[in-house]
C-alpha cells in the first residue's frame, strides 16, 4: 500500500513538473490582434449652411423663396486624413448608423417661406437652407505586444470633422444679420 501511495505521488510530481517544464517561458511576449482600428468619439448632429438661400428682407417682411439650385456641403476638417479619409467615412457612417461622405449636391425646386422677425441688433434676414452632418473625432490605434499584456498604441487623433451625411436631410430657417 506504502509503495502504492509512493507510485502515485511520483506520478504525479513527475507530471506536474513536465507541465511545468512545457509552460511558455516568462519573456514570451503576449500575442496581440494588431489590426489598425479607427474610432468615432465626440459624436454630434450639426446643420451646415448651404449656397440656397434667398435675398435678404428686413424685420416684417415674408420671405418667399422658389428657385431651381443645386444645393451642396462639403466636408471640413478632413483634409488631413489623406487616403484614409474614405476608411473614416465608413467608420463615422456604421457609428452615426447613417451614411456620411465628403461631400452631399442635390438639384431641386426649394419652395420656401417665412417671416423675417424683429431681432434685437439684429438689421434683416434671409430664408437659408441647412444641410444635416455628423461632427466627430477619430483615433487611428492598435493593440501592440507589451512586456506580460497588450497596451493600445495610439497612431494619431483628429477632432473637429465635419461630414454631411448622404441622404436629403435639409432644415430651412432665417439667417439674421
Amino acid at each position: 500500500m506504502k509503495r502504492l501511495v509512493s507510485t502515485t505521488i511520483s506520478a504525479a510530481l513527475i507530471g506536474a513538473g513536465l507541465v511545468a517544464g512545457a509552460a511558455a517561458p516568462a519573456s514570451a511576449r503576449p500575442n496581440c490582434d494588431d489590426t489598425t482600428q479607427y474610432s468615432i468619439g465626440n459624436k454630434k448632429t450639426v446643420w451646415r449652411t448651404t449656397q440656397v438661400h434667398s435675398d435678404w428682407a428686413k424685420p416684417g417682411v415674408t420671405i418667399s423663396y422658389a428657385k431651381n439650385k443645386t444645393g451642396s456641403v462639403t466636408a471640413t476638417g478632413t483634409a488631413t486624413l489623406g487616403a484614409e479619409a474614405g476608411v473614416v467615412f465608413s467608420k463615422a457612417s456604421a457609428s452615426f448608423s447613417v451614411s456620411v461622405g465628403k461631400t452631399w449636391s442635390k438639384s431641386d425646386t426649394w419652395t420656401y417661406s417665412a417671416k423675417v422677425k424683429k431681432k434685437a441688433g439684429k438689421s434683416r434676414g434671409r430664408l437659408m437652407m441647412y444641410h444635416q452632418a455628423k461632427g466627430f473625432s477619430v483615433t487611428k490605434w492598435r493593440w501592440v505586444p507589451a512586456a506580460t499584456s497588450c497596451k493600445k498604441k495610439v497612431y494619431w487623433k483628429k477632432s473637429n470633422i465635419v461630414a454631411p451625411v448622404k441622404k436629403n436631410s435639409n432644415l430651412w430657417g432665417i439667417q439674421y444679420v
